[in-house]
């Protein structure tokens, strides 16, 4: 009786690695894939930037309204608009100077 328990208690083990892993790889494939940066009006009008890790452009511009964004004047405050949203490795952002600002950004 003893090793049946035994053999029991490894193949249950082994069951929950399984399901883990499974469950693991199903959330890392639920991970949106493009990362975007997004130019921002924030509370008090302030210029900021998100990051955003989504699927589209739009989704992007979605998800950064209401994100905290990092502003021109090193603080932090809520976006209220998008302006614009570019792929990092990609594109650059319209305003040389906003771009200046994204780049100098440590990182």
């Amino acid at each position: 009786m003893a090793m049946k328990s035994i053999k029991y208690s490894v193949a249950g083990r082994l069951g929950v690695a399984l399901l883990t892993g499974l469950a693991s790889m199903a959330l890392f494939a639920a991970m949106p894939q493009g990362e975007f940066a997004c130019k921002v009006r924030a509370q008090g009008g302030k210029l900021g930037l998100v990051l955003v890790q989504a699927d589209t452009r739009a989704l992007a511009a979605k998800a950064a309204v209401g994100a905290d964004a990092f502003t021109t004047d090193n603080t932090r405050a809520r976006a209220t608009s998008v302006l614009e949203c570019i792929v990092p490795e990609q594109e650059r952002f319209a305003d040389y100077q906003f771009q200046q600002f994204f780049e100098n950004l440590p990182m």
